[in-house]
């Protein structure tokens, strides 16, 4: 598979996009619909966030300097900020709720 590639700006307005989707997945009458894609969107969450903490553990410990070179670069950055991983080091990270 080709790889896609976004600049900074169509990478901010797809994360908008998909923040705006979420909201609407809020607003679902049906309520067993609502629930359902609310789990969808946790375990979403969950089967990115733990191979994200384990790649950064290995370059914490392997790497320490590359992750503040890795935050230098914007999509990595958001997707960092995501994940709860821009403030702390991966060993103590927390789901949002």
């Amino acid at each position: 598979m080709k790889p896609v590639l976004f600049n900074n700006i169509e990478f901010k307005e797809i994360m908008e996009y998909v923040q705006e989707l979420v909201k609407q997945t809020e607003k679902i009458p049906d309520k067993e619909t609502q629930e359902l894609t609310a789990e969808i969107l946790k375990y979403y969450d969950l089967l990115h966030r733990e191979p994200l903490s384990r790649i950064l553990k290995a370059i914490e410990s392997s790497y320490p300097d590359l992750k503040d070179a890795l935050k230098l670069d914007y999509t990595i950055n958001k997707l960092l900020e995501l994940y709860d991983f821009e403030n702390s080091n991966s060993k103590s990270i927390s789901k949002k709720s």
